[in-house]
């Protein structure tokens, strides 16, 4: 009992204690700032207020440099001067470089599965890459250059590097992998005799590149291809233009030259060429005429060499028919 008195009278003696400090504290008078320290105030007030908006444009200029030297979509890292794509394990597979001009990454934006830009060193334009996954092993990105003006040629740069590359034409001298000597600026992609002109292309030729890298690029048929190559670089150079070419544009569109492809990275490069070559390459869906195999296909070399008109085919073709002699196609020989 006298320890519980005592316990509460000595809580009692406490709070007189505390009633007493609040009671001196209360009676303390705050000291206001003088006149001196004002001015040292506002001055570390406005240092920090400099200090942040410091702090903030550093961090959006930080922002801005690095959306200036990249973007970066699935696997491929865009660049203002070219791009590069990965593969799962990330592997550098595929590298391409823009000879015709840098893009400016500031007019570039994301939506959804595309990136497009409206702005190269040289202008305006209309660039855009979209990603595409049609299947879990492969990851395809759909690429589009288009000028807006008539003169300027499109070109980029393939880099075939360490890898080995198939595809592309026939050539005088074949070699497979590719293997390409020397420099060749940007000529028309088009068939040509590689018997008679022995740097062209010969009479089989696909826009479509296969790397043991499992990487593959097909060039639309729509584009004005025309192809170089550098061996020293170890580069393809793809070209798209109308100015001092065979191709013209569609009917009623302007000539504003537009390079476009699709890049696709796979697991394998058996894997990679299957879906290519389904995706772009139609298999017959009829058999030929049977006359086309039973009988003979007749040229117009045998007697007239380069010297051929439309008159002399006709002559051609009636003496067949005179002389009851089977046709399936005439063919005209002329180089």
């Amino acid at each position: 009992m006298d320890t519980q008195l005592t316990h509460r009278s000595g809580k009692h003696g406490n709070l007189k204690d505390d009633a007493k400090e609040g009671h001196l504290t209360e009676n303390v008078t705050p000291v206001k700032p003088s006149k001196e320290l004002r001015p040292m105030l506002g001055t570390i007030l406005l240092g920090l207020i400099l200090f942040i908006a410091a702090v903030v444009a550093w961090c959006y200029y930080t922002v801005s440099l690095r959306k200036a030297e990249r973007l970066k979509t699935e696997l491929m890292d865009l660049r203002a001067d070219g791009f590069i794509i990965r593969n799962q394990h990330g592997e550098v597979v595929f590298r391409l470089a823009f000879r015709s001009g840098n893009l400016d990454l500031e007019s570039c934006s994301k939506e959804g599965e595309i990136l497009s830009c409206s702005r190269s060193s040289q202008g305006p334009l209309n660039f855009f890459i979209q990603t595409v996954k049609p299947k879990d092993t492969v990851m395809c990105y759909r690429v589009r250059w288009e000028e807006l003006a008539a003169g300027p040629a499109v070109e980029h740069t393939m880099f075939w590097e360490d890898a080995h590359w198939y595809g592309g034409s026939e050539m005088s001298i074949q070699h497979w992998p590719i293997r390409l000597a020397g420099y060749q600026e940007p000529v028309p992609y088009v068939t040509s005799d590689v018997y008679s002109f022995r740097d062209s292309f010969g009479g089989i030729l696909e826009r479509y590149w296969l790397s043991s890298k499992a990487a593959a690029i097909k060039i639309n048929d729509s584009v004005p291809f025309h192809l170089g190559f550098n061996a020293t670089e170890r580069a393809l150079f793809f070209q798209a233009r109308y100015k001092d070419s065979p191709y013209k544009p569609p009917p009623g569109q302007q000539p504003f030259p537009e390079l476009s492809y699709r890049v696709c990275v796979g697991s394998d490069i058996t894997s990679i060429h299957k879906y290519m070559v389904r995706r772009y390459f139609n298999k017959p869906s009829k058999i030929p005429a049977e006359n086309a195999f039973r009988y003979p296909i007749w040229s117009t070399w045998a007697l007239y060499k380069n010297d051929i008109d439309q008159d002399k085919l006709l002559r051609f073709a009636e003496k067949i028919k005179k002389y009851h002699f089977n046709c399936s196609h005439i063919e005209i020989d002329d180089i």
